[in-house]
Parts: structure tokens; C-alpha cells; sequence
């Protein structure tokens, strides 16, 4: 992290709310500490539709502790580099994680690598099925929170839980035994060899029992009262989803074709549904491992990604966003009641966070009259246009750094890009523009995850611009919307409040650490807000 970020969470933390935390020190250590991650959760969002939330978020901002200015401060804004800078109090430029998938350098060849890949641990009962492949923590450099607790207490009961593998891999840490998420498919919770041999009994009978009825309903239903349709744009737009059904309800034996049991799996875990199945995982979970309920400190992470693949599909502004954010805030209601029943009311401690924002649909942007500039750049078109400047700065000869300054420029001048960056500028002295330090926090040698990176140049699209399909929405910029995100405490030596101090990501693990008596290293990017 840059010297000018540090100084301003270092400032941040000197002004926010100082009289917690000799509340925590004489306070028991939380029993049971939670880490919950959002997918997409952009950081407007609550407000925005905060008329519609009335049960979990309404109790989390009522009773926790919010930060309404967290930001990541990377410029790949994805699902793994997110989970994992929000475990690891790092920056993805130290824990290594810089996307979902990268090209990796191996001598003089770059070879197509998955953020949580490892052929040396294969899906566990899945071992023969090669598409499947290997999944550990493998590729994450740095130990995180769970890490941390396990240090103090290697009887601490560590459990990660998601729908992505991406996302439940980086937040069980280095060290965790129980970590899951769903093969979509088959409707089935899965982990690797690298954690265990065998399923435990009870994941066998959750995945045989519950996960049916989960899967099982063929319609998606809107769940927005009439009166509150008016938060969301009107429930029909050519430039959502399949640009065909765009509207509720939602049918599989419409949207599913050819149909087929796995093909409906897969469109009913896009939904709300994945979510429900991730809630009653962790509430099985609690239950049969104690969790939070015996002489020692246990972590749970739970990390929801229906946000996310409704938001990719629809837009943050979707009815079909609404219908889910108020399913999700029943969810939470219902997550935060149950951890008072079984753990106890002031001996659980949970921090909620967003992996990344998203884009506001270009087409969405010209229609209200945010960014009238705003443009859909079809991916392939995109590629070509890059591919080509590569080719003709190339064509002359020149060292590396050479060659990649030409490429910086040309793709410039041909209006291809806002502002490109050669990795010779952003590893040297400090970069004058804010950008350039965002990128910089996302570069790991040998690891190249934009569409220039292999010749040494990152590139930024324009504000409000969306380089993707032809259809939906995406992230991954370095712009405000792609990074805000809200950041929330609530439980165990934690008093209400609120504040719109800047705060960072990096900032999430520390913090947690802090208030529940965990120790933490001395070499971070972040700190505790406490």
C-alpha cells in the first residue's frame, strides 16, 4: 500500500471510536468469531435499497458498527484477490491471489493457472474426474485470520464455507480441515484431499437430505412487495440476462435449454437458492462441531455469492437485485437470531464485508442519466484491438521495457484505453497517479492476470466503460464502484456506530483479530480500526 493510503488509515484509525476498545479488553473473548463475505455487495447498495431491508442488514447497521468509505485498494477487483486480501490484511501484490485465474510463468512459457488449483489435491470422491481438477490454498502466499487463531489454539475448530471454491479456499486460510463449497451440478457440498480423506457423516446426510429440497423448486418469484418495486428499475430490459427473459417469474424449463436435471442445478444456484443452501450449511456446521459452544475459540467463514451471479446477470439495480437482497436480508435475520440461540448473545463476534463492487449497466448508465459516456465494449472486439497495437510495437526491435513502453503508448493513441501502465513505472519510485498505486498493489512477478500483463503493461478502460459480453454487467476495474464496499462489525466488545472515515480491506482481519484477542503479525498492510 502506498505512503499516502497508509497515512490515511492510519489517521482513520486514530478518530474511530477509541471507547470500544478498553470494552473489549475486559469483555471474554468471543467464543465464536465470523467472517462474512458478500459477493458484489457494492457499497451503496444498503442505502439504496435500505427501505426494503428491515431484518439482517437493518440489525447489523442498527446494532454493529458500519464504515460506509471501505474500499479494496486493488485494481483487480474479483472474487479471489478479495476474499483473500480480507483474510490476509495484505494486498494482493503479497498474498499473490491478483485475480480469479492468471497466466503463470513458468521459464519462458505462461501457462493458464486457476486462483485455488492444485493437481496434488484432488476433489475428494471426484478424484478420477480430471475437468474437476486439484483445489487447495496453494497459490495464497500469506496466512490470514484463521491462520492466526490456529497459532494461539490449534484446538480451534477453523470452518469455511461458500458456493465458489474461490472464495471458501482464501478465507479458510493455510490451515483449516472443514472447508467446503458446492459442485452446482450435482447440488452437493465438496472439498478436496488436501483437507481430509473422507466426508464426515453429517456433510453426507446434509448433501443427501437437504440439498434436494433446495434445488428442487422450477420457478424464481419475485419477492418485492408492490410498494417497493419503485427501488429498482422496471422489470424488463433487453441488455439483462439472456435479452430474452428478462422479467419475473423465472422458469427453468424456459431458461434451461436443452433441459436437464444439471443444467437446472446450475440455474437454480444463480439464485437466492445458493445462498440458502451456504446459511443452512453453517447453522449445520455450528451444530455439529460445537461451534462457538465449548471451552475454546472457534472461526467460521461463510462467504454468499448470489449477489454476485444475480448481479452479473441483471445489474445492482435489477428488480431482480431487490428480490434477492431482501431474501438475503431475511437470511442474515435469521443467521445473526441463530448464533444468539446457540452460541449466546455477547460471545460471537461477525464482520461482514463486499469482495468487490460492480458496474452499473452502461445502457442503464445512458437511460438515467449517470454517465451518458458509458460504453459496452464487446470483449472480442477489445482483445483484437490490443492483440493488433502488441503486434505493431513489436514489430521494431528493443528491449523489453522498450517494447512495452510502445505498447503503453500505441494502445493510448489508438483510444483503445484511458491509461496504460508499464510495469517498469509501477515498480519503481512512487507512481504519482492513484491508479497507478491500485495496479501496482495488484502486480506479483511472474503472475499475469490483464490482457497486456504478459508484455508488461496494465491497462484502464474508461470510467463507466464495460469491457464484457453482450449482455449483463461485470467488475474487476479500478474504479470507486468496483471497490466500495461496506464494512461492518457487530457482536462481542463492539459498539454501535457509524462512520465515513476512508478505511481499506486490508483493514477487515486485523480488526477482527483485534477485538476477538487474536494475535496479529507486525508486517500487514492494514490495522485494527479499534
Amino acid at each position: 500500500m502506498s505512503k499516502c493510503v497508509r497515512v490515511v488509515a492510519l489517521a482513520a484509525a486514530w478518530i474511530l471510536i477509541g471507547s470500544s476498545s478498553g470494552a473489549a479488553q475486559e469483555e471474554e473473548r468471543p467464543r465464536l468469531v465470523v467472517a462474512l463475505v458478500i459477493d458484489q455487495l457494492r457499497g451503496d447498495l444498503l442505502d439504496h435499497f435500505a427501505p426494503a431491508l428491515t431484518q439482517g442488514f437493518r440489525r447489523l447497521v442498527d446494532e454493529g458498527f458500519l464504515f460506509t468509505q471501505a474500499s479494496h485498494a486493488h485494481a483487480r477487483t474479483s472474487t479471489a484477490p478479495g476474499h483473500a486480501t480480507l483474510t490476509t490484511g495484505v494486498l494482493p501484490s503479497r498474498h499473490a491471489v491478483v485475480a480469479n485465474a492468471w497466466a503463470q510463468r513458468v521459464g519462458d512459457e505462461w501457462r493458464q493457472t486457476y486462483a485455488v488449483e492444485d493437481p496434488d489435491s484432488p476433489i475428494l470422491g471426484f478424484e478420477e474426474v480430471e475437468v474437476l481438477g486439484g483445489r487447495s490454498p496453494r497459490t495464497m502466499i500469506r496466512e490470514g485470520l484463521p491462520d492466526w487463531l490456529h497459532a494461539q489454539d490449534d484446538d480451534a475448530r477453523i470452518v469455511s464455507i461458500s458456493k465458489k471454491d474461490r472464495a471458501a479456499i482464501p478465507m479458510g486460510g493455510k490451515t483449516a480441515e472443514h472447508v467446503y463449497w458446492m459442485l452446482p451440478e450435482l447440488g452437493r457440498f465438496i472439498t478436496s484431499r488436501h483437507y481430509m480423506d473422507g466426508y464426515p457423516g453429517w456433510l453426507r446426510r446434509f448433501n443427501d437430505e437437504v440439498m434436494p429440497g433446495i434445488s428442487l423448486p422450477g420457478v424464481w418469484e419475485s419477492e418485492v412487495p408492490e410498494e417497493l418495486r419503485h427501488l429498482a428499475r422496471p422489470d424488463s430490459a433487453a441488455y439483462e440476462g439472456d435479452q430474452i427473459h428478462t422479467t419475473f417469474p423465472h422458469v427453468d424449463s424456459a431458461e434451461v435449454q436443452p433441459f436437464s436435471e444439471q443444467g437446472h442445478n446450475v440455474w437454480g444456484y444463480d439464485q437466492p437458492r445458493a445462498d440458502d443452501a451456504v446459511i443452512a450449511l453453517a447453522r449445520t456446521v455450528i451444530d455439529e462441531l460445537d461451534m462457538g459452544q465449548r471451552d475454546r475459540q472457534d472461526y467460521l467463514a461463510i462467504a454468499l455469492s448470489a449477489t454476485d451471479r444475480v448481479g452479473h446477470a441483471y445489474g445492482p439495480f435489477a428488480q431482480e437485485q431487490l428480490s434477492n437482497l431482501i431474501h438475503l436480508d431475511r437470511l442474515l435475520g435469521e443467521l445473526l437470531e441463530y448464533l444468539d440461540e446457540t452460541v449466546g448473545q455477547g460471545r460471537w463476534l461477525l464482520g461482514l464485508a463486499g469482495d468487490h463492487g460492480v458496474v452499473t449497466i452502461p445502457e442503464a448508465q445512458v437511460e438515467l442519466g449517470i454517465n451518458p459516456n458509458a460504453r459496452r465494449i464487446l470483449l472480442s472486439d477489445s482483445n483484437a484491438g490490443l492483440i493488433q497495437a502488441v503486434r505493431d510495437a513489436s514489430a521494431d526491435e528493443g528491449s523489453p521495457e522498450e517494447v512495452a513502453e510502445r505498447i503503453a503508448r500505441l494502445v493510448e493513441e489508438r483510444g483503445l484505453v484511458a491509461r496504460a501502465y508499464t510495469h517498469h513505472d509501477l515498480t519503481r519510485g512512487e507512481p504519482a497517479d492513484s491508479f497507478a498505486i491500485l495496479f501496482r498493489n495488484s502486480h506479483y512477478p511472474g503472475r499475469a492476470w490483464g490482457p497486456l500483463s504478459r508484455w508488461g503493461v496494465e491497462v484502464r478502460f474508461g470510467d463507466g466503460d464495460l469491457v464484457s459480453f453482450s449482455s449483463g454487467t461485470n467488475h474487476e476495474s479500478t474504479y470507486w464502484y468496483d471497490r466500495w464496499v461496506p464494512m461492518i462489525f457487530i457482536g462481542s466488545g463492539v459498539e454501535r456506530g457509524r462512520s465515513d472515515a476512508p478505511v481499506y480491506t486490508v483493514d477487515f482481519a486485523p480488526t477482527l483479530a483485534r477485538l476477538a484477542g487474536i494475535p496479529i503479525p507486525d508486517d500487514l498492510d492494514g490495522r485494527s480500526l479499534y
